[in-house]
C-alpha cells in the first residue's frame, strides 16, 4: 500500500477548510473515495465545488463535507512536503547534474555542512514536470504511471530529450527505453497531454547534424510538442572533462561551436516563424546562455510568446529588461541622506544588471555598485546566478562593500535561495547570511521587487490633503 501523503500542518482562516471544521493534525486520506498519495492527487481531486474529504483525527475516521468556488483553493496547508514520495532517476545521463557537485556531507571552505541534501536526491519525477516544469526523461515511466496520467491528463509535461537518434540517446541517457523518446511522446499525445522539449547541447555529441535531426523529429511531432529550447551543457569543476563511455569528454563550446548552434537554430526559427497560424514565434529557442556566450543581442519581447520556458532560462533577461522599462518609473529622483546599493549577481548576467544600474545612478545620492561574483564553489565555468553559493556571495562583499554600514542596501537575486528562500546551495542559512552580511539585505525575485527595494532608500511623499 502506498504511503498516504495528508497530514494538515495548518488551516487557512476563513477558508473553505476552515469554516467546514479541518483542524491542524488532522490526516487527510481520502477525496471523494480517491487515496491521496501525493499533492497532484489532492489538486486533482480538491478541483471540485463540493469535496467529501476522508480525515482520521485521534485516532477516529470522520468524513467532513467542504463547499467551495470550483477550482478555488481549499485553505489545507500540509506539513509534508512531496519530496518524501519523489520518483528516483533510474538513468546515468552523461551531463547529470549530480555528478557536478562535491561529494556529499564533504565540507566545503571551512563550512560543516557541505551541501544540502535536497540536491543529491536524483528525480525523474512527471509529477514534479506538471507541478514545477521541471524536466524528465519519461524513461521511468510504469504501467501505474500511464494510466495515471490518462486518468488525470497532467499537461503539459516538460520533457528532456537531448538527441531524437535512439542508439546516441541511450548512449547519453542510458537508462531504461532511453532510446523510445519518440514513441513516448507519441503515447503522451494520444492522452491529450502536451509537452515542452529541450535538448541539452554536448558539443561533438548531439550538436550538428544531430540537432538539425532532433529538431525535424520533433517538428514532425506538433502539436503535441509546444516547443523546443536548445541549451548548452551546464558543467562545473566537478565535471568538466568527464568521459563516459564511448562518448567524447564533457566540456564546455568553443565560441565558433556555439556560433554554429546559434545560426542552425536561427534557420529553423525563421522557417517556422512565417508558418501560417505561428503568429511570428520560432518554436524552437535558444537559452539565454547562447546570446551571452556569443556577445550577441537578444531578440525582442514578441519573441518568446507567453515565455513557455523561461524556468529554463529561455527569454529571461529580455523579460528582465522589459520589465525593468516599467519598474524603474517608480524610482526616486533624489534621495535625503546619501545611501549606498550593491547589485550581487553572476559573471553572465553583469552586462545587462549593469545597463539597468544605469537608471539607479541617476538617483542624486544613490551610490550604485554592480558586483559579478565568480563560482569558487563550483569553479569560474560556472557563470549563472542559481549556482552562485552563499560563501562565495558574502565573500565577494566583505571585498566591495568594506564601507557599508546598516542603512545601505546589498540586493541578490532570489534564485540563489532555495524554494522555501531559507538556504543557499552550500547550506549557507538565510539568517546566517544576513548575520555576516553589512547591510539590508534584500532578495529580489523580478524587477518590480529591486526597483520596490531602492524606492524604500527615499522618503515616502508627504500625503495630501483630499480636494
Amino acid at each position: 500500500m502506498p504511503k498516504l501523503y495528508g497530514w494538515v500542518r495548518e488551516v487557512v482562516p476563513e477558508s473553505a477548510a476552515d469554516l467546514a471544521g479541518i483542524q491542524s493534525g488532522d490526516l487527510l486520506k481520502t477525496i471523494n473515495g480517491n487515496p491521496i498519495r501525493d499533492l497532484v492527487d489532492y489538486q486533482f481531486y480538491a478541483s471540485d465545488e463540493e469535496v467529501l474529504l476522508g480525515i482520521e483525527r485521534n485516532g477516529r475516521a470522520i468524513d467532513v463535507l467542504v463547499a467551495k468556488e470550483p477550482g478555488a483553493e481549499m485553505g489545507i496547508r500540509f506539513g509534508e512536503e512531496p519530496a518524501p514520495f519523489i520518483r528516483i532517476c533510474a538513468n546515468k545521463c552523461i551531463f547529470c547534474f549530480i555528478d557536478g557537485l562535491p561529494k556529499r556531507n564533504q565540507p566545503q571552505r571551512g563550512l560543516p555542512l557541505g551541501m544540502r541534501d535536497t540536491l543529491y536526491v536524483k528525480d525523474d519525477d512527471y509529477r514534479y514536470s506538471f507541478m514545477f516544469g521541471n524536466f524528465v526523461t519519461l524513461t521511468n515511466l510504469k504501467e501505474l504511471d500511464w494510466k495515471r496520467l490518462e486518468e488525470q491528463r497532467l499537461s503539459p509535461l516538460y520533457v528532456s530529450v537531448h538527441t531524437t537518434n535512439p542508439d546516441l540517446r541511450r548512449k547519453m541517457v542510458d537508462g531504461p527505453r532511453a532510446g523510445d523518446i519518440l514513441a513516448q511522446i507519441q503515447r503522451i499525445g494520444s492522452l491529450g497531454i502536451t509537452c515542452h522539449t529541450q535538448l541539452v547541447l554536448c558539443p561533438g555529441i548531439n550538436d550538428g547534424d544531430e540537432l538539425e535531426r532532433s529538431i525535424r523529429d520533433l517538428t514532425a511531432l506538433r502539436p503535441i510538442v509546444e516547443s523546443i529550447s536548445v541549451v548548452p551543457v551546464g558543467l562545473t569543476k566537478y565535471n568538466n572533462l568527464l568521459k563516459t563511455g564511448e562518448l567524447p569528454p564533457m566540456r564546455p563550446f568553443r565560441l565558433d561551436e556555439a556560433r554554429d548552434v546559434m545560426a542552425r537554430v536561427e534557420r529553423w526559427q525563421r522557417q517556422f516563424a512565417t508558418e501560417p497560424g505561428a503568429h511570428g514565434l520560432p518554436f524552437v529557442y535558444l537559452s539565454d546562455e547562447w546570446y551571452y556566450n556569443t556577445n550577441q543581442p537578444f531578440p525582442p519581447a514578441r519573441h518568446y510568446g507567453d515565455y513557455a520556458q523561461i524556468e529554463n532560462g529561455v527569454g529571461m533577461t529580455r523579460k528582465l529588461v522589459e520589465d525593468w522599462r516599467v519598474a524603474k518609473r517608480t524610482l526616486p529622483t533624489a534621495l535625503e541622506q546619501p545611501r549606498k546599493v550593491a547589485i550581487l549577481t553572476s559573471a553572465m548576467a553583469a552586462p545587462i544588471i549593469t545597463k539597468l544600474a544605469r537608471d539607479l545612478r541617476a538617483i542624486a545620492g544613490l551610490d550604485v555598485r554592480v558586483l559579478p561574483v565568480t563560482n569558487v564553489f563550483f569553479g569560474p565555468i560556472v557563470t549563472a546566478a542559481g549556482l552562485l553559493c552563499g560563501q562565495d556571495v558574502l565573500d565577494e562583499i566583505a571585498r566591495s562593500c568594506p564601507d557599508f554600514t546598516p542603512d545601505d542596501l546589498l540586493l541578490l537575486p532570489r534564485v540563489m535561495l532555495d524554494n522555501a528562500g531559507k538556504r543557499f546551495l552550500d547550506d549557507v542559512t538565510i539568517e546566517d547570511f544576513i548575520a555576516r552580511a553589512p547591510g539590508r539585505v534584500v532578495f529580489a525575485r523580478d524587477a518590480a521587487a529591486l526597483a520596490a527595494a531602492v524606492c524604500t532608500l527615499a522618503p515616502a511623499p508627504e500625503p495630501t490633503a483630499a480636494g
